[in-house]
């Protein structure tokens, strides 16, 4: 995993080890110095800072970056919420410095000059109850102000694993989040996805040890960005089966059809629950649709489920696809059917090829018997654990798509956006997912680079987008990354535009291919 994820005790034994190997306030000052630069490169010259400090060393790291913000020429004001002074050692030197130097603090917020950027200092990770009193009051004035909203580790009142609010009671909204020593798993799930912003790590200079959490990143599918060989055929690179489309609900499965193709899969085969199937897909030529039972044995990948219905039929093919050995990517109603029929759960536990589970937090909710509101509360331990009940790799999609294996190795998916919130964006995942592996990439590289690119390709979209665009965006992203690129160069990557790249590199050649002048 390229980007870990430390839980609250993994953090803190982290911690409690750097204080006996380095200097007292060691860490704090490297936060200070880190979180200044942070936001002096949003500031203008000599803008006006207001930093909500707490009485923890969340506070003392405002305290300290407020001394470096001073130092360079801002006009900067510490509020020290509710006259709370800080109660740790760290923090409490760091409040002692900032006095030292001239530096202004008032306890009231209301009383603070307008402001340019006004920063979140108040509880980071360290909150374990509500916020109540004077704090309700800061985080009211710190959501209402029209200015650059920025939180340090973590926004006030968000569970730094499961991304909830604390008890329920809304805390401060950041526009960036500033990340330390690890990035938090709160950030990229549930409330905390949208109160924290545009978020970035520092590691603080700590050498931060492997753990079985992490977030998805684009080192963890290094084999799916290789270019393609020239010496290659459609059975390079596998067929997919696609099962699924009763009547009313045709469009999933040609949609998880349709993906699995752009993602480059050799060949797909769409067999449909419909007595009178369409001759052909007239977007989609390429896909091969048939209502006759296919020989799932020689499939490369098959996915099953998407707008399946629940007849007696569709059942039976269920069972079928369970007791092939090629792997299997089980969605919608076949989940829904699992989670009603033990024997079938106790089959897929029993599977000795690769299955991959994709369910939404209500199917999540079936199969584990459980409210989806428990899903949505510890997305990664529900994940985890109906890896281990099913022995699939499942994906619990939702804000922060969580992937667990059975062997408790978990990722957080850090991309996507609201865009994803349509009809079909399920069924373009299990199709992309099933592509990979139809193209023989690992168990690991398939399921994370699919559900990493299906995020990816919504970057910069608020709306505007359907499930479609959605195969087709990632697959332009997947296009890119192949080539060297790095998506973040562009505000949106996915049109149709040219791009350019190193010309040194392999983006000459592309630049060539795509007619560019530059080449």
């Amino acid at each position: 995993m390229s980007t870990t994820l430390l839980t609250l005790e993994e953090l803190a034994d982290l911690e409690e080890r750097q204080s006996h190997i380095l200097p007292a306030g060691t860490l704090m000052d490297r936060a200070g110095f880190v979180i200044a630069n942070w936001i002096d490169d949003q500031c203008d010259a000599a803008s006006t800072i207001v930093i909500l400090c707490g009485p923890g060393n969340n506070g003392g790291d405002g305290y300290t970056a407020a001394a470096h913000l001073k130092g360079r020429g801002h006009h900067v004001i510490c509020v020290m919420v509710g006259g709370k002074k800080p109660k740790t050692e760290d923090a409490q030197r760091a409040y002692q410095n900032w006095l030292d130097k001239g530096g202004e603090v008032m306890e009231d917020p209301y009383m603070a000059p307008k402001a340019d950027v006004v920063v979140d200092a108040m509880f980071g990770v360290g909150i374990s109850k509500p916020i109540s009193g004077d704090f309700i009051d800061a985080v009211l004035w710190f959501n209402e102000r029209q200015a650059l909203h920025m939180a340090i580790d973590i926004p006030t009142g968000i569970d730094a694993e499961k991304g909830t609010w604390v008890g329920g009671i809304k805390g401060c909204m950041a526009d960036m989040t500033l990340n330390l020593i690890s990035a938090k798993a709160g950030c990229f799930m549930n409330d905390g996805k949208d109160a924290s912003g545009m978020v970035t790590l520092s590691e603080l200079d700590v050498s931060v040890p492997l753990a079985s959490r992490g977030l998805i990143d684009t080192d963890d599918f290094k084999h799916i960005l290789e270019l393609r060989k020239y010496n290659s055929h459609k059975g390079t690179y596998g067929h997919v089966v696609v099962i699924g489309g009763a009547k009313g609900k045709t469009g999933a499965a040609i949609m998880a059809a349709r993906s699995a193709l752009k993602l480059g899969a050799g060949s797909v085969t769409v067999e449909l629950m419909l007595d009178n199937p369409p001759a052909y897909d007239p977007v989609q030529p390429e896909l091969m649709i048939t209502n006759d039972e296919q020989d799932l044995s020689q499939a490369d990948a098959i996915v099953i489920g998407c707008g399946m219905g629940f007849s007696e039929h569709a059942k039976k093919r269920l069972v079928d696809a369970i007791n092939t050995k090629v792997p299997l990517i089980i969605d919608a109603d076949a989940l829904t059917m699992i989670s009603q029929d033990q024997a079938l759960e106790d089959s897929v536990l029993g599977r000795r090829a690769h299955t991959v589970m994709t369910p939404h937090p209500g199917e999540a909710a079936r199969l584990l018997h459980r409210d989806v509101k428990e899903i949505q509360a510890d997305r990664m331990e529900s994940a985890r654990e109906l890896a281990l009940q099913t022995g699939a790799i499942v994906v619990l999609k939702g804000t922060g798509t969580v992937v667990a294996l059975r062997s408790s190795r978990t990722w957080v998916n850090p991309t996507g956006s609201a865009c994803l919130s349509t009809a079909g964006t399920g069924d373009v995942l299990a199709g992309m997912i099933a592509s990979f592996f139809a193209q023989k990439f690992d168990m690991v590289s398939a399921t994370l680079g699919a559900v990493w690119l299906h995020g990816e390709a919504v970057r910069a979209r608020n709306t505007g987008i359907v499930a479609m665009d959605v195969a087709e965006r990632a697959a332009r992203a997947l296009e890119i990354l192949r080539w060297g690129g790095n998506p973040d160069d562009l505000i949106d990557p996915y049109d149709e535009s040219e791009f350019v790249l190193d010309e040194d590199g392999p983006g000459e050649a592309l630049a060539r291919t795509m007619g560019s002048e530059e080449a």
